[in-house]
């Protein structure tokens, strides 16, 4: 285990602070791009000069400039850059299109937009043009084509818009830029739109210097990563839990490889190049992850080097969790964040493998409640909504007071929305969101739960479990799913026989199955719930009757306060 850099616990420090006392440490290498490596101090320079050229044509502190990037040097150094202007970088999801990112630059009021001139193929200059004539704000737009750029990727000056190399390759003129660096750490340092999975508008978080590199160090300390570690993530910088990577290896001196899009064999040949000792990947990209080195490696093995997996953003199987363990031979760390929090809580290294069928214990500073519909504390082992409180939240949602007190109780507590159960060691064990809860004719169960279960049926490549709206019972569940290629197909009831053999109670098995060509997502591969719901879905058969589940409550306030009768035979349509 490393031991964390002694300046990952100092007082709270601006980014640049963070950057020079970086670059002070020497020329090694810090940062990795897929084209080499370049060091902190390579990052400071840079940065400098970006700042003068983004100063020149006008940008000032509290000015917002919006990206839409990879991962990528270029994206490091304008987060570094605006840093030190005292400006506020907002990262937008690479897969955003014009229809997001025109609404989120309307809601920042970002002046200024530095964007790829073509993605996966397409080609977006027509585009880019089209937002800088919608949005009033915006002054002006620039090209990226830096950093293996796609196939046909625009020229400088492409339909008007100038190239961003001007901004990292300008020569700064003597005297030239910002006068005084920003020295508050509590000053805002970037905005990050929410995930967008339950609502059909992201929010833009505020997040400080110290708010950000705070939980980074925390992080740290927690985890055992210093200056000998390298992090390689396979999440985009625009996503909390990708740029915690960037802060983790700022904070500790360490280094960052970046990974741009996501293919499960170039990230394995990254993770070696990089020489890894820490991987950042959400469960499905794990899943991908564990294809490849079952090919690679067939009777079993470890990539040399990698010591922890970090992964979030959804439940993780405890045979997923025993599988990543086996293949990697590094210790899996199961994380639990939001937009507004960062990393929240996690598994620590030290953890026994039966830790992560939970989502471990908070970052240290930070504290956690589950508190039941009246607000008031549960009793360890029941569920409520989990609150969160920590030095590092976000602070506040962006030209949003109304929405930000809605979200904050009056002595600070973060409303996660999330369902959760406390362990009496601290430990926080998810339970879904609080709006997946699906009420069956009074019987209440999570649709994650279910979800979980079905994670290691073959057949499925996507799935998510809905209630839909019944007369008599009020809610049924409804599974919707899309099918991996060639798994030739798949019944209601091969996925009820597999539920009741894992034995879930009867009331909560799905009673339809729709098939779909794909789920919609978020930009962080999270399924969008909200446009989820929105889908035209065929209408639910008739239940059956049948006699009570044993040991279950019979539904009151329902027509007839009959048991809630099992699941109907089979019903897989598609919409």
């Amino acid at each position: 285990m490393s031991t964390p850099h002694p300046e990952s616990t100092t007082a709270p420090v601006t980014f640049t602070e963070a950057l020079e006392r970086a670059a002070a440490r020497g020329t090694g290498p810090a940062v990795w791009d897929g084209t080499g490596w370049r060091s902190w101090q390579d990052c400071r320079l840079q940065a400098e000069r970006t700042a003068g050229a983004l100063d020149r044509w006008g940008l000032r502190a509290g000015d917002v400039l919006a990206t839409q990037l990879p991962n990528s040097w270029e994206l490091v150094v304008l987060h570094a850059a605006t840093a030190r202007l005292g400006a506020l970088l907002l990262p937008l999801h690479a897969n955003y299109g014009t229809h997001e990112v025109r609404s989120l630059i309307e809601q920042s009021g970002a002046v200024a937009l530095v964007a790829r001139g073509s993605h996966r193929g397409r080609d977006r200059v027509a585009d880019l043009v089209a937002l800088r004539g919608h949005c009033p704000s915006l002054r002006q737009v620039w090209i990226s084509s830096a950093h293996s750029p796609d196939p046909g990727a625009p020229g400088p000056g492409t339909a008007g818009l100038p190239d961003s190399s001007a901004l990292l390759d300008e020569a700064p003129d003597p005297g030239s830029g910002p006068e005084r660096l920003p020295q508050d750490p509590n000053a805002p340092l970037m905005l990050l739109a929410s995930s967008g999975t339950t609502s059909r508008r992201p929010k833009l978080c505020v997040h400080s210097h110290a708010g950000l590199l705070g939980n980074a160090a925390a992080v740290a300390r927690d985890g055992g990563l210093g200056a000998s570690d390298t992090v390689v993530s396979a999440s985009p910088l625009s996503h909390a839990f990708g740029l915690l990577s960037v802060h983790l290896a700022l904070v500790t001196g360490g280094r960052v490889g970046l990974f741009e899009g996501w293919d499960a064999r170039r990230f394995v040949e990254v993770l070696r190049a990089a020489s890894a000792t820490a991987a950042f990947a959400v469960p499905a990209q794990l899943r991908d992850l564990l294809f490849v080195l079952r090919e690679e490696m067939p009777g079993g093995g470890t990539l040399a080097g990698l010591r922890e997996v970090r992964t979030g953003g959804a439940p993780v199987p405890r045979e997923l969790a025993e599988e990543v363990r086996r293949a990697t031979g590094a210790h899996l760390v199961v994380q639990w964040g939001m937009t507004e929090v960062g990393a929240g809580t996690f598994t620590r290294p030290g953890d026994p493998p039966a830790a992560a069928s939970t989502i471990g214990r908070p970052v240290s500073g930070a504290e956690v409640r589950v508190v039941g519909r009246d607000g008031t504390p549960v009793e360890p082992g029941g569920t409520g909504e989990l609150q969160y409180r920590s030095p590092y939240l976000f602070r506040g949602y962006h030209g949003a007071p109304e929405l930000t007190r809605a979200a904050l109780t009056a002595d600070g507590w973060l409303r996660s929305g999330d369902l959760a159960a406390l362990d009496p060691d601290g430990s926080v064990r998810f339970r879904g969101r609080a709006d997946e809860l699906i009420n069956r004719g009074g019987l209440k169960f999570s649709a994650s739960e279910v979800e979980e279960l079905l994670d290691d049926l073959p057949q499925l490549a996507q799935h998510a479990v809905l209630g839909r709206p019944d007369p008599r019972l009020g809610q049924r569940s409804c599974l919707v799913a899309a099918l991996r290629d060639g798994a030739g197909g798949l019944t209601l009831g091969e996925v009820t026989a597999h539920l009741s053999g894992k034995g879930l109670a009867t009331y909560k098995l799905p009673e339809q199955l729709v098939i779909v060509d794909a789920l919609p997502t978020t930009v962080t591969g999270k399924i969008a719930r909200s446009r989820l719901k929105a889908m035209p879905l065929p209408p639910l058969a008739e239940p059956r009757a049948a006699a009570p589940v044993p040991g279950a409550a019979v539904p009151t306030g329902v027509p007839g306060s009959r048991p809630a009768p099992a699941a109907p035979e089979p019903q897989a349509v598609r919409p």
